[in-house]
Formats: C-alpha cells, structure tokens, sequence
C-alpha cells in the first residue's frame, strides 16, 4: 500500500516505452534516413541482400518511390513528435530518485515502527500527483505518437506488398535501396535498410 506512488510512475514509464517500442517497429527499422522535404522524380534501385551477399537488384517503380518517401517524411515527423515525450521521461527521471528513496523510507518505518511517518505519506503523495500531472499534460503527446505510429505501420505495409510479395521469404535477410547516380554500396552494412525482421512486424 505504501509503494502505489512508485507504481504509477513506473507504469508512467511503461506507456513511454510501449509507444516507443511500437513507432520503432512500425517504421519498417529504417536506419541512417536521409533528410527529404517532399516526394521527387528521383529513382532508386533495391538490392536483395543475404549472408551481406547481393542475391538481385531493380530499380523502384513510381507507386513504390512514392511510399519509400512517404515512409521518410513520416519518420521525420515521429521524430518531431517524440520530442515533448523524452521532454516527459526527463521530466520523470528527475523526481524519480526522490520518490524511490521515500517508498523505501516508508517501507523501512512501516516495518520496524508498525506504520510510517505521516509526513513522509503527504511527501509520496505530493510526487505522485506530481508524477501524473506531468504524464497528463503529454496526453495529446502520447496520442500523437500512437496515431503517427499506426500511420507509419500502414505506409509500410503498403511498401512491404510492393516490394517483397514475390520473393521467398527465405530468400533475403534485408533490402537495401539508394538513389540512382549515387555509388553503388558495396559495404554490406552502408546504405537504407528494410530487414526481414521489420518487414514481418510491419504486417
């Protein structure tokens, strides 16, 4: 019964996670995106990779340029959007030390006195109004994020029907595309990867 402060603000942090976790999978695990400002008549070539071998390679077609650049602007705005909710985890892990040390001291007195010190009660309750008062002001934050987290999941989806529908799902561990003109990647681990992984969450 003493610890219920302590509690909310570790589920505080399960929602942060959670909706973390899930706009992480939903964006189809790109990584090292470029900056792109509205969808262009670049081209771009996919390559099939396996064991860091290339197995194929063809160029994009338009409906599919069109989504890889949808899927990164849309990432970029997840970004934007993530921003006030690490503002939130600061916000928490700031108070979080004080009130881990009061749930202990409380549950030290409650122990070795038969009940805890009233004062210490009225400091715990004071954190955790404190605590859900941050968690509710991020509200439209935390909705944002899932809402743009679900949007992502269904541009890739899309993506993911285009791309990889006719090859064996054995056949491939990552897809890697880069823009026509550019060097043709050899490093296996250069370049913007979709991995298998992504792609089967993305479902």
């Amino acid at each position: 019964m003493f610890t219920q402060p302590r509690v909310k603000y570790l589920l505080s942090l399960f929602v942060l996670s959670a909706l973390s976790q899930t706009a992480a999978c939903s964006n189809a695990a790109i990584a090292n995106t470029t900056t792109v400002t509205a969808v262009t008549d670049e081209t771009y070539q996919m390559q099939v990779l396996k064991d860091c071998k290339v197995q194929s390679e063809r160029a994009l077609t338009p409906k599919e340029v069109q989504l890889y650049h949808e899927l990164q602007l849309a990432e970029q705005q997840m970004k934007r959007l993530e921003l006030p909710l690490q503002q939130m985890e600061a916000e928490l892990n700031k108070q979080s030390k004080t009130l881990e040390k009061l749930s202990s001291q409380i549950e030290q007195q409650a122990w070795q006195q038969g009940g805890p010190d009233p004062e210490l009660l009225k400091a715990q309750a004071e954190f955790s109004q404190r605590i859900n008062a941050v968690v509710d002001s991020h509200r439209a934050d935390i909705d944002a994020v899932s809402s743009q987290g679900n949007y992502i999941a269904q541009v890739a989806g899309e993506f993911e029907q285009l791309t990889i529908k006719q090859l064996d799902k054995n056949s491939f561990d990552q897809i890697r595309i880069y823009q026509q003109g550019e060097p043709v990647p050899t490093d296996c681990q250069q370049g913007m990867f979709f991995s298998k992984t992504s792609f089967s969450k993305s479902g």
